[in-house]
């Protein structure tokens, strides 16, 4: 009776762990895609058709074995419990892939979605102990751990064993710490590797001479040879030729400052430009990146991105007291300090036109010339020092200027200064204070300020509040986007869209998603650069 009740009371839990690890239901598993940078490669292993690369900080990679590029990775927003992958492998006998985090044991039946996941503690394992590789025999799942082997049963996970050393001898193990196999030292000693990289002992020289570590290696099933490496490269090698083949997991950081979206780029930077790097691009359509990394172009200064802002010739990019352009033509940066005319301050919003470039930052706001990339003041600029102004936007030669002392409007064509609300007709009380983004859209004017949602009818001339900042339980705002039908706001929590004519209201606060710093919305997707990395929304699923 109480082994019965002992293995009742496990079934109870183990579903209990397992609904909790479901991905939201109303969702496919790629619906949302998280993208990070990888931080090192941590394991490998092979499936039926990719090779399936852990990483330290950006979930699990997949790579087309057939293909040769990158599908979208397995992160959090499809179900793991941390980005941080400790060890991952494919399972030919059930097709089931198993993952380890710093916390759980994982796995999934579809190797997309649906994450069953199991406590470390569970599995006798202690919360200090870390799961170094994983391996499968016919019948069981072991987990090597630092100094003794799990074995579970590799279709329900549940414990079978503890062992000093494995009872089985055919078992097939994912890719473990390089400095265990000593087989891959031979294999990199007699292979050759492409793209002016170096194997200097147990470490590789980049082409920029920065010495780079080997975390992990994996001899494949079909003469692919892998290694793994601590800033993020994957070296694929043929048996045949015995070259290898260095491929970036992906050139972006741990979060997004500052983003901008062009017909067939989305240029980004990160707050953290250790992790960043620099300023990427990605290819919409082919999905392709390249990063402008600071350690590799002159005149790049290394700085947090807060801001992107793009024109037919050049690049912008707002950092801390200074601006990074890039002339796509000659394809160089540059850097523009404070005595270029820079603001003195985080660099939060760019706009600009054929004639002139305007900055909004944590200390005023800035006009510079398009052409000589130095300051022309307008002789206001005094009126908002020390005032951290948030959002710019600009409609026929004119700048809307959203700000903490409210919004504003500058007419370029007849240059004057005017607070906005003394324009046209106001169908609402109280001041708009704190305006944190500004959007036109179809000939009105979308402000979001303390008081909540207000729209300008440009033709009408008419003031009025579409959505009270209650109705939208007051989060704070930091970016919006507008298409015919909604209003997206990035908040501090996640997404929150509602509809414009019925008022109905859709909010998306998922711990993966983190604060939304930027909005880019293009037909049916919405990219949000966040505080957790760069964010896919795929938002009319759920329309």
């Amino acid at each position: 009776m109480a082994i019965s009740f002992r293995i009742y009371l496990f079934i109870l839990l183990s579903a209990i762990t397992i609904m909790n690890a479901q991905p939201d239901s109303r969702f496919r598993p790629f619906d949302w895609v998280l993208y990070r940078g990888a931080g090192s490669i941590t394991s490998i292993t092979e499936g039926y058709s990719y090779a399936y690369v852990g990483t330290a900080t950006g979930g699990i990679h997949r790579f087309s074995l057939f293909g040769n590029d990158f599908s979208e990775p397995v992160t959090v927003a499809q179900g793991l419990k941390n980005n941080a992958v400790t060890a991952v492998h494919f399972d030919h006998q059930t097709g089931i892939i198993w993952t380890a985090t710093p916390d759980h044991i994982q796995y999934s039946y579809t190797r997309e979605g649906d994450w069953r996941s199991i406590p470390l503690l569970e599995t006798g394992l202690s919360r200090f102990d870390r799961i170094q590789r994983i391996g499968s025999s016919k019948n069981y799942i072991w987990l090597q751990g630092k100094s003794i082997y799990v074995k579970l049963d590799h279709s329900s996970g549940i414990v079978a064993g503890i062992f000093p050393f494995p009872d089985e001898i055919k078992i097939q193990w994912s890719s473990g710490p390089y400095g265990d196999d000593r087989s891959l030292e031979e294999i990199l000693m007699n292979y050759s590797i492409m793209s002016g990289w170096m194997l200097t002992g147990d470490h590789l020289i980049d082409p920029l001479g920065r010495t780079v570590d080997i975390i992990t290696g994996l001899a494949g099933r079909h003469g692919d040879v892998w290694i793994g490496c601590s800033d993020g490269t994957l070296l694929q090698g043929k048996s045949v030729s015995e070259i290898f083949y260095p491929i970036s997991t992906g050139s972006f950081g741990v979060d997004v400052g500052g983003m901008t979206l062009t017909d067939e780029f989305l240029w980004l930077g990160g707050l953290d430009y250790v992790s960043g790097k620099g300023v990427s691009w990605l290819n919409l359509y082919s999905g392709e990146s390249y990063t402008f990394e600071f350690d590799a172009v002159v005149n790049m200064s290394p700085t947090p991105i807060y801001s992107i802002w793009h024109s037919d010739q050049t690049i912008w990019a707002g950092g801390h007291k200074l601006a990074l352009v890039y002339d796509k033509g000659d394809n160089y940066w540059r850097t523009l300090g404070v005595e270029r005319g820079v603001p003195d301050g985080k660099v939060w919003d760019i706009v600009g036109d054929s004639s002139h470039v305007w900055m909004a930052s944590s200390n005023g706001i800035r006009r510079l010339n398009q052409d000589s990339w130095r300051e022309e003041p307008l002789g206001f600029e005094y009126l908002f020092q020390g005032i951290p102004v948030y959002d710019l936007d600009q409609t026929d030669g004119t700048v809307w200027i959203g700000s903490r002392s409210g919004l504003f409007i500058f007419n370029q064509v007849q240059p004057q200064l005017r607070n906005a609300s003394e324009l046209g007709r106001k169908e609402f009380a109280g001041t708009m204070y704190g305006v944190k983004a500004v959007k036109e859209f179809e000939g009105s004017i979308y402000a979001c300020c303390d008081l909540g949602i207000v729209k300008f009818d440009l033709s009408e001339m008419v003031w009025e509040l579409l959505f009270p900042a209650a109705y939208y339980h007051s989060k704070i705002v930091h970016a919006m986007a507008v298409n015919r039908k909604h209003i997206f706001l990035g908040t501090e929590e996640g997404l929150v869209r509602i509809n414009k004519k019925t008022g109905f209201i859709r909010e998306y606060f998922f711990p993966f998603i983190g604060q939304v710093n930027k909005l880019e919305l293009k037909k049916n997707i919405i990219w949000m650069g966040t505080t957790n990395g760069l964010l896919k929304f795929k938002w009319t699923r759920e329309s």
